[in-house]
């Protein structure tokens, strides 16, 4: 288990704790492991912990709110944004079309020929590797609706022609595939869903503090999924829907309630809506009782509201008008410049607006883990190991501070995409889940890469059916073996 310490100067890997030999089932090991942590960094510095969903957090968060009730808990948004993703993934049209799409990729990637000659068309890779399995579904469908053309000619060269690849079964629903408006246009409906979360999900999962901004981020994705699916009118709703469950049952705390609110840039140009809707001031007011826990500041920050409501004082400044105006201000600095006529507001202010709403930094770190713990070392004790990837961790975190223009979504671990062993687009083996339990809408510290979950089993089975397999098998070129893998299965 992975613990990390964020905050408005930014994060830091703390520590962590192999944990395989305890029993976590009733929570009581999380939360000890979590209460001691918060011991060590200090109860006046932690305002919220960030997980994903799993059950056995459950009893842990109910633990932890007994004994420390000015803490919060809060979901991963990043996850729950990967959810909703992963929801739409499964509306039956745009399921079909990623399955057609992924088999146009896996033949692509099956013949070392084909994948040469594909480079030499397209001048780079076709398939994408993302930090989840829907985010990496929209990347490779992205990937192939922004190279339709070039594919087309692929597909219609004397050059592919000639290899006899388009004869087999495979090559020929490929070539199907390609040729077909139909499926360019469930391509196009497909990333017009997924786009906006998939922008979201990369605001989500960066370090960077988005507590002020999470609310509004959904409201502009939903609208943008509303303008760019305007004439699918009933997958539209479903879309829509699939999204509000999420949102209303995790990302409308009273941190982020508050944290749209104390935000100027929103504040001032909806404050009517705002103030009519009354739940973003009851979410600052259940954020002030809980943090500051001191009757007489209680009153005296409500006093502080209603000057930045009123606009008075250092608020009403030209400086601090003008500043607020540009979205891509960072609004903690933005009270710490200019909230000086509400001075306990002001620090209740720059602790909520520097929050993350994301545990995007603790999984990371398991690829970390990966590259410490290799086939060479595999015999490190944990305590070595988990030195080493606390400064590999952190002199990570640090090199990403300075790469603003990386994108969070996407792997950049292989050198080249076709050494993903696990990119389904290219090995055409689709993780199926077989057993299912029942979700609980809580809180963990799990990778989002994984598909396993607690109580579930994993097969792996191939996409296409028995008897392509055995004509694609029927040949003996020495190409085919790059992937004579998958075949077999």
């Amino acid at each position: 288990m992975n613990l990390v310490v964020h905050s408005a100067y930014g994060v830091v890997f703390l520590k962590s704790v192999d944990c395989s030999a305890m029993k976590k089932d009733d929570g009581k090991y999380i939360f000890e492991l979590v209460d001691s942590c918060i011991d060590e960094v200090g109860e006046k510095h932690v305002v919220q912990l960030v997980t994903d969903n799993a059950s056995v957090n459950v009893a842990a968060s109910a633990m932890l709110k007994a004994k420390r009730p000015n803490i919060f808990w809060n979901g991963c948004a990043a996850h729950y944004t990967d959810l909703m993703l992963e929801d739409i993934g499964k509306l039956p049209s745009v399921d079909l079309t990623i399955t057609k799409a992924r088999g146009v990729t896996v033949f692509l990637y099956a013949h070392t020929r084909v994948l040469s000659l594909m480079r030499d068309f397209l001048g780079k890779d076709l398939v994408r590797s993302g930090i989840t399995r829907f985010a990496t579904a929209y990347l490779n469908l992205k990937s192939m609706l922004d190279n339709k053309k070039e594919l087309q000619k692929l597909f219609r060269s004397d050059q592919m022609d000639e290899m006899g690849y388009l004869k087999k079964v495979k090559g020929t629903e490929a070539n199907k595939t390609v040729c077909s408006e139909l499926f360019w246009r469930g391509v196009d409906s497909a990333v017009n869903f997924f786009e906006p979360l998939a922008n979201l999900l990369w605001r989500m999962d960066s370090d960077v503090p988005i507590m002020g901004f999470i609310y509004d981020a959904f409201v502009d994705a939903k609208k943008e999924i509303s303008t760019k699916c305007e004439n699918e009118e009933t997958c539209l709703q479903e879309v829509l829907d699939i999204v509000d469950k999420r949102w209303d049952k995790k990302l409308k705390g009273p941190l982020h309630r508050a944290g749209y609110f104390l935000n100027p840039y929103y504040y001032y140009e909806n404050k009517l809506n705002i103030e009519l809707d009354g739940s973003f001031k009851d979410g600052l007011i259940a954020c002030m009782e809980k943090m500051v826990r001191d009757g007489s500041k209680e009153d005296i920050i409500m006093d502080d509201i209603q000057v930045y409501q009123d606009e008075d004082g250092s608020f009403g400044r030209a400086s601090a008008k003008r500043q607020r105006r540009n979205k891509s201000f960072d609004p903690a600095k933005w009270w710490s410049n200019h909230g000086s006529s509400a001075p306990n507001l002001r620090v209740l202010a720059m602790r909520i607006l520097s929050l993350t709403c994301s545990s995007s930094a603790c999984e990371r770190n398991f690829s970390v883990f990966q590259q410490v713990h290799t086939k060479s070392r595999n015999r490190l004790l944990h305590d070595k190991m988990r030195d080493l990837v606390f400064i590999k961790a952190n002199s990570k975190l640090k090199q990403n501070r300075g790469m603003k223009t990386r994108d969070p979504i996407e792997l950049k671990i292989f050198a080249d995409v076709v050494e993903d062993e696990d990119n389904e687009w290219i090995t055409g083996i689709v993780p199926v889940v077989v057993i299912a339990e029942p979700e609980v809408e809580t809180t963990s510290v799990a990778s989002r890469k994984k598909v396993s979950r607690p109580k579930k089993k994993k097969k792996l089975l191939p996409v296409y059916r028995e008897d392509e397999l055995q004509s694609a098998g029927s040949s003996g070129s020495e190409d085919e073996a790059m992937h004579s893998s998958s075949d077999s299965e």
